[in-house]
């Protein structure tokens, strides 16, 4: 694609990007993560403290990615090299990389539910089944594996190589629909099961003593960070297709509120069965305790073909996990592509050469399970630090000039100046999760929390991140002269690139 050609692609409606926005935001968190941290911090205290947590940390970063990405209309590496400063071409150059790193893996996750809508159609999900020795004879299977990676990979690569209108928004418009009337087809069946008044109950009513503990919002703003996809660079990327008049404000409101109606759906349709089925609450919550694979492709697998109507309830839960991640994983390849093609790089050859690269960089998580759950540790907290360089940029830039100038001059609804105190409070937050995460991680390993080839130690956190950071800053210079400009941003100003098409 030519220079020109990217720099006047847009989104073809604004539902159409709403569509596509939520795709990013709506992923298998909101399935099969979602459920079993409610389930495990106290239901309706848990879900308060959530909201709260997307008002505070989800929206105003949101609001930060789309201001930045349609002044510069550039990649992350090029809008923080003139957004922020030409010093600066490596913090978007490690937001890339974290993003992509994530995507390595994710195609692991799409091939696994994939396969397990495979095996629901098959009827391989039985009553009586060893669902452990179904999952590790998938898991251990390189065959198996590496081939739905390939065919997660190539379905991305399909729909990535059309374009933003043609791709991006196109699946958006197909699946986000599907996905939400699957989820919701779920909580259905699933509310309607005798028992499930339990888990509705668990759901709902708050435990207020549970919602002032300091474990229940660490985990809620955890949530809402890793849900909404905000600070991954994937929003910054979707607004280099702005019209010029879009609503920023509004944008972050609808996609934060519709991640949040995603979760809840994931959580009716997951928690009212659990707690249906299992013989008592503390069977319930050792399920939901399980974790992400646990839950999902051991005790679920399970428990579908047990209740009446199962076996057809688990297609459609396993189709709707499958749609998840496809609509996850395509802004996140995107992010990597705009920065090819704001190198030269025609968008069609961009889209073969990085599918082909995430392909091959996800081989190592394809084989070994073990390798996929460490760089899920790793990313995931680096996905963390992303949100403290938005923040930043904005600092020197002016955090009341952002608002003032970018996200209020052309949006409906007026952003207060909550928003300065919440981008200056950022600092805070993310110092107070990260170091939540790494005492608990010490307290996983607390002999050898130091080893950076254990899976989810301290120290192979600040091996990986630390090597990767370290790499992108001695190659700042490179990367700043490696992305073209469009002198979008000029000495602070915001200036429009796209006219109202």
């Amino acid at each position: 694609m030519s220079k020109q050609t990217a720099k006047t692609e847009q989104w073809g409606s604004r539902m159409g990007f709403i569509f596509a926005a939520l795709g990013m935001a709506v992923g298998t968190g909101n399935i099969w993560r979602f459920p079993r941290i409610v389930g495990s911090n106290h239901g309706g205290a848990f879900i308060i403290a959530y909201i709260i947590c997307n008002m505070i940390w989800v929206v105003p970063l949101l609001m930060m990615e789309m201001g930045i990405g349609k002044s510069t209309r550039l990649g992350a590496i090029g809008a923080f090299r003139d957004f922020y400063g030409k010093k600066k071409a490596w913090m978007g150059g490690w937001i890339t990389w974290v993003c992509a790193a994530i995507t390595f893996y994710y195609a692991i996750v799409f091939a696994q539910a994939m396969r397990y809508f495979v095996f629901a159609v098959q009827g391989s999900l039985k009553v009586g089944m060893d669902s452990q020795a179904l999952w590790d004879g998938f898991v251990s299977d390189p065959v198996q594996t590496i081939s739905f990676q390939f065919i997660a990979v190539a379905i991305m690569g399909f729909v990535l190589y059309r374009g933003v209108q043609g791709g991006l928004e196109a699946v958006g418009k197909i699946a986000i629909p599907l996905l939400f009337i699957c989820l919701i087809g779920t909580s259905i069946w699933a509310v309607m099961q005798p028992g499930a008044a339990v888990g509705l109950k668990f759901l709902f009513v708050p435990d207020w003593n549970a919602f002032f503990t300091p474990k229940v919002w660490l985990n809620a703003l955890t949530q809402a960070a890793w849900s909404a996809g905000a600070g991954w660079g994937m929003m910054l990327t979707y607004a280099n297709y702005f019209k010029k008049n879009e609503d920023i404000a509004a944008n972050a409101f609808m996609i934060s509120f519709g991640d949040m109606l995603g979760a809840m759906l994931g959580a009716l349709a997951v928690l009212p069965a659990v707690f249906a089925v299992a013989a008592s609450e503390g069977e319930a919550m050792s399920a939901l305790g399980a974790g992400n694979v646990g839950l999902t492709f051991i005790y679920l697998a399970k428990l579908f073909p047990t209740i009446p109507g199962g076996n057809f309830i688990a297609m459609i839960f396993f189709f709707a996990l499958s749609l998840a991640a496809l609509t996850s994983i395509i802004p996140q390849t995107e992010v990597v592509i705009r920065n090819f093609v704001n190198a030269g790089y025609e968008r069609k050859k961009a889209t073969i050469l990085v599918c082909g690269g995430c392909f091959v960089l996800g081989l190592p998580s394809a084989i070994n399970i073990t390798f996929l759950n460490n760089q899920d540790w790793v990313w995931g907290i680096g996905l963390l630090l992303c949100g403290l360089f938005y923040a930043l940029a904005l600092y020197k830039f002016g955090v009341d000039k952002f608002r003032r100038e970018i996200i209020n001059s052309c949006s409906d609804i007026q952003v207060g100046k909550w928003f300065n105190y919440a981008v200056m409070f950022f600092p805070v937050l993310l110092t107070i999760v990260v170091g939540w995460w790494f005492y608990q991680s010490v307290g996983w390993y607390p002999d050898s929390w130091w080893n950076p080839f254990l899976t989810e130690s301290l120290g192979t956190v600040v091996f990986q991140v630390g090597l990767t950071i370290g790499v992108f800053y001695m190659a700042n210079n490179w990367l700043s002269n490696w992305v073209t400009s469009d002198k979008l941003m000029t000495e602070g100003k915001f200036v429009e690139a796209v006219e109202e098409a």
